[in-house]
């Protein structure tokens, strides 16, 4: 038998209390997730670490909790305040409903263990749901802007020394809504033929928005009655991660990281072995549109990308592209006038340094693939073995390569546009 024991450590006090959870047989006939959620509630009073004593095996089952006056539906909760040491044990979500696996709250964390998903039944279409570690609200979870949802804005948070196993059509990671000063380190995923995302940083939404390029008219009117308006992560630091082989490979959204409509995120000391894209970063499908005014100065800004490797790059090494295209497309189609430039200034001030990307000569594969960006710098980076090195094309306002190894490809680069005429790229 296997019986994890569980240390507190109160915030304030030094106090050590020993306590016993439901016992665990090695084939798992039995599930402690109820249990452990009982005791990490318990603790929220007081804050502080909470400590697996011995290694184990923990079953977590979808339950629920009210939090602040709302239900949230989870493998396993912790609380505000928490720190949960896994102590090298691992938790199995067992998830046969809709719900998130291990759900972070504000002034949270997670450390020293394994996530392994084990079953994933009955689950809705958002990457959100079913991942191993989720931080923020889904779509339609975010509440109202006279009452935002507590996961709406999500900060202080901790993910680290975290193995994730995630065998189903789910992120890894996935952070969305305001998911904001956090910091993912040291965390491993192995392979995957079916995961979505290694980690994924998704804009959301306050109040009932959709993103359907003909609603777009009547989403300005729910913004201007201050109804609905859109969140985004930002201020989040990954560091030192390992990827494996992933190898679902439908487009370049199949990333080992990927940010749409974030700022301020640095990603550096990355190491994927094969995905789709290693690294990509877009505008979202409505950009900083909808955002509370206070936020738009910070669209798309602060993104600092260092010391990334990928041996086998399926579509793309990386992704850089700052265009709001569901707004866009509306103002094509539906006659829809924006309140900001769709493209201009996209993604900007982006650094990208150190970094290695390697493809395997797949026809219309590509090193680099670049639109509607500002003031991109990439300097010693190499994109080798694709079949265009980099791919620059609408909407740039200043790229420049410096030291940068292009030539081991099919072609070097390819510099063309449909709409807009690229400015300021250049090689040294």
């Amino acid at each position: 038998m296997i019986t994890p024991r569980l240390l507190f450590i109160p915030a304030i006090l030094l106090l050590t209390n020993l306590l016993c959870a439901k016992c665990l047989s090695q084939n798992f006939e039995a599930i402690d997730g109820t249990s452990l959620q009982m005791i990490l509630n318990q603790q929220a009073q007081h804050g502080g670490e909470v400590r697996i004593q011995e290694k184990a095996e923990l079953i977590c089952s979808v339950q629920e909790s009210l939090v602040h006056g709302e239900i949230s539906r989870h493998a396993l909760l912790i609380p505000e305040g928490v720190q949960l040491d896994l102590n090298s044990s691992t938790l199995l979500l067992d998830l046969r409903s809709n719900g998130h696996g291990v759900r972070l709250s504000n002034k949270s964390a997670i450390r020293n263990g394994t996530i392994r998903i084990v079953r994933s039944e009955n689950k809705g279409s958002q990457g959100i749901w079913h991942s191993g570690i989720s931080i923020g609200a889904p779509y339609d979870d975010g509440g109202t802007p006279q009452k935002p949802s507590y996961f709406s804005r999500i900060a202080d948070w901790t993910i680290e020394d975290i193995t994730i196993d995630q065998p189903f059509p789910a992120s890894c990671i996935q952070i969305m809504s305001e998911g904001c000063h956090g910091i993912i380190r040291r965390v491993h995923i192995p392979d995957s033929s079916a995961a979505l995302l290694g980690i994924g940083m998704d804009w959301g939404s306050v109040g009932k928005m959709t993103t359907a390029d003909e609603t777009i008219p009547h989403m300005r009117e729910l913004w201007e009655k201050q109804e609905i308006y859109s969140t985004h992560p930002h201020d989040i630091l990954i560091e030192d991660i390992t990827i494996g082989n992933l190898t679902r490979n439908v487009d370049a959204n199949d990333a080992g990281i990927r940010c749409s409509a974030c700022y301020n995120i640095t990603i550096r000391n990355v190491k994927v072995s094969s995905a789709a894209s290693a690294i990509a970063i877009f505008g979202g499908d409505c950009g900083f549109e909808f955002a509370p005014i206070d936020r738009r100065p910070h669209a798309h800004t602060g993104y600092r990308i260092e010391n990334v490797v990928i041996d086998r790059a399926f579509r793309c090494g990386m992704v850089l592209n700052g265009l709001a295209d569901n707004v866009y497309r509306s103002s094509q189609t539906h006659a829809y006038q924006p309140q900001l430039n769709t493209a201009v200034p996209g993604l900007n001030g982006v650094v990208i340094n150190n970094c290695r990307f390697h493809g395997d000569r797949t026809p219309q594969s590509l090193g680099l693939f670049v639109t509607a960006v500002s003031d991109v710098r990439l300097q010693d980076v190499t994109f080798k073995d694709f079949e265009v090195g980099a791919r620059i094309k609408d909407w740039i306002n200043g790229l420049r390569f410096s030291n940068c190894r292009l030539d081991q490809n099919s072609t070097p680069h390819s510099i063309g546009n449909s709409t807009a005429v690229p400015m300021g790229v250049m090689f040294e």
